[in-house]
């Protein structure tokens, strides 16, 4: 697993739109918590983007949004997730 403190530094650094975080093992799930709840303290407001083996849409909703008051979506799988990050990009679905 990549440490919290790594993923936030570096999209910051980079500038991120937004930050994708996929959980293949159990633990994973434990630590998206701990990123969301990081992001919240930070001020972050990009999207969050949940996705891999181990998540669940029940899982996003009830454990990892009420961590972080900005967006968080749950991607089924890789596949999807480009029209997941079009469609956040998207100025039109905006407020």
């Amino acid at each position: 697993m990549v440490a919290c403190e790594k993923i936030l530094t570096e999209a910051k650094e980079q500038k991120s739109n937004m930050i994708g975080l996929s959980g293949l093992i159990t633990p994973s799930l434990d630590e998206m918590v701990n990123v969301a709840s990081e992001m919240q303290r930070q001020g972050f407001t990009r999207p969050l983007m949940i996705g891999g083996a181990t998540t669940s849409p029940a899982h996003t909703a009830v454990k990892i949004a009420p961590a972080y008051q900005g967006p968080v979506i749950h991607s089924k799988d890789a596949s999807k997730a480009v029209g997941v990050c079009r469609s956040l990009m998207d100025p039109r679905f905006k407020e």
